[in-house]
């Protein structure tokens, strides 16, 4: 069996599209919805952008607008709060109180107004800044939640008004974009039954400052013929943490060992790859496919 071997690929071989797609699928990760429609309160907003870095340098402070449009036909009342969020090495996110996690925003963010109104059409800037100092977390991060009210209570409507809430996921961070680190820390090939396999990716950020994967995994014969392969999960990692990712799909089957690998991008100047082997068994159980980690 051959060991996982992970190396970083060519510097010409980034890919411009998977760069663009991974700041998407940041935009994209955090669950709150950027747009929301709730027909009972006739409530229809939307918040942009729906995630904003900023960027600061050890004792100055910058800022950043986030952007509240209401789009329905009514009016509508916005109040605005900060609160923590999780992310678990499978993707799973989860709100948290202001304060009770290592990387919070809590004192280190401001942002105003935290109250207003908006008239049907209306959209209103809320003003975001951040400072850190050279001390505690490089990278900090949070939820900016716009809760949005309908003003006006329709004929029919019994109780509170309905209301939808809005996220912009806030990254504070004195690291600069272009010093992210990541490192590939393991890989796992699984028979799923007929032609079926999964191809895993254990992934992380060696650095300070949070960053995004993507990528392809591809599995080759002996002789490096490809059998199957396409692009993998993707998806944030915050400092000092860990992720999986994960291409499930169908490949021809080969006699021997196979080769799995992922191919992945971070950010970083030249690409994550890693390697491990596979063998195709009669009852559809892979061989195990572990080994030490090396770099080359």
């Amino acid at each position: 069996m051959r060991e996982l071997i992970a190396r970083p690929g060519a510097a010409g071989a980034r890919c411009a599209r998977g760069a663009a797609f991974a700041r998407h699928l940041l935009a994209a990760l955090l669950a709150v919805p950027a747009l929301a429609a709730c027909a009972h309160a006739q409530v229809l907003a939307m918040v942009t952008p729906t995630q904003a870095s900023i960027t600061v340098k050890p004792g100055e402070a910058a800022e950043r607008d986030v952007m509240v449009s209401n789009l329905g036909a009514v009016p509508v009342r916005v109040r605005v709060r900060l609160s923590d969020w999780t992310l678990s090495e499978r993707g799973e996110i989860g709100l948290a109180p202001l304060g009770s996690t290592a990387g919070t925003l809590e004192h280190t963010l401001s942002f105003s107004p935290t109250e207003f109104p908006l008239a049907p059409g209306q959209s209103r800037h809320i003003r975001v800044g951040g400072s850190l100092d050279n001390n505690g977390r490089a990278t900090r991060w949070g939820m900016l939640l716009c809760e949005v009210r309908s003003s006006a209570a329709a004929a029919s409507e019994i109780g509170p008004r309905a209301a939808t809430e809005l996220g912009t996921s806030v990254f504070l961070s004195r690291i600069p974009a272009e010093e992210v680190r990541a490192e590939i820390t393991g890989m796992t090939v699984r028979a799923l039954g007929g032609d079926s396999i999964a191809i895993t990716a254990r992934v992380r950020n060696t650095g300070l400052r949070h960053l995004v994967i993507s990528g392809e995994a591809a599995l080759a014969d002996s002789a490096g013929a490809r059998l199957g392969g396409g692009t993998m999960s993707s998806g944030l990692i915050l400092p000092g943490a860990t992720r999986y990712f994960d291409w499930v799909g169908t490949a021809a089957r080969a006699p021997g060992a196979c080769l799995a690998t992922a191919t992945l991008d971070g950010g970083e100047p030249e690409l994550l790859v890693g390697e491990t082997g596979f063998v195709w068994r009669t009852a559809g159980t892979p061989a195990p496919a572990s080994g030490p980690t090396s770099a080359r």
